[in-house]
């Protein structure tokens, strides 16, 4: 599949079924994530892979209890917003029936004389997107999500995660769900974001 192929129909897919995903596919979607970009090829990244039933019910109940009111209580001013909340709203109530669920997890170590923590995130998103896109190229559905902050304590207390270890993406990955395909992603046309040569002031009128 063309790359632009897959980063054009790389939709959220919040609805998985929870038949199990061949650990060979699994592997390449890593692969696909160890090919990303780090600041000096420090590669400060490590994925927690968790298929483990028992570990992914303890997490699921956590991301329900925290997020099941919060998602219902969000406005739904229009069709869009109210699809998207509506399919968060399914993949909290179902998250732990995700077949797997991969955690993109990196320390500070960059640069060695004095890391900072920004050069982390640097690597583990990029890490995290190749994730998506490569579970695309491989009929896998997935959608990068940041549930880790509403659950953080169960996610490490349940996964042995230290605190200094920091959590940039957590990734529910299976296939998708009866009903549920793959389509042109939603976006405005790449003009409203692009400036030629110098700043062109604020495009978009959302008061930068």
């Amino acid at each position: 599949m063309d790359v632009f192929e897959v980063m054009g129909t790389c939709r959220a897919i919040r609805q998985l079924k929870p038949d199990p995903v061949p650990p060979e596919l699994i592997d390449r979607v890593l692969w696909a994530a160890t090919r990303a970009p780090s600041p000096g090829n420090s590669q400060g990244w490590d994925f927690v892979v968790v298929d483990d039933p028992d570990a992914r019910r303890t997490i699921g109940a956590a991301v329900r209890e925290a997020m099941v009111d919060r998602v219902a209580a969000m406005p739904r001013p229009d069709r869009t917003t109210r699809l998207m909340l509506d399919g968060t709203a399914r993949l909290v109530a179902t998250f732990d029936q995700a077949p797997v669920i991969v955690f993109v997890t990196g320390g500070v170590i960059y640069p060695p004389q004095a890391p900072r923590e920004a050069f982390t995130w640097s690597a583990l998103y990029p890490a995290a997107q190749n994730i998506v896109l490569a579970a695309r190229a491989l009929g896998l559905g997935s959608v990068f999500t940041t549930l880790h902050h509403v659950a953080d304590r169960t996610i490490r207390d349940t996964l042995g995660i230290p605190d200094h270890v920091r959590i940039a993406a957590t990734i529910p990955i299976g296939w998708p769900d009866d009903g549920v395909q793959f389509g042109p992603v939603s976006r405005r046309p790449v003009e409203d974001f692009v400036h030629r040569n110098r700043w062109e002031g604020d495009k978009r009128g959302i008061g930068i």
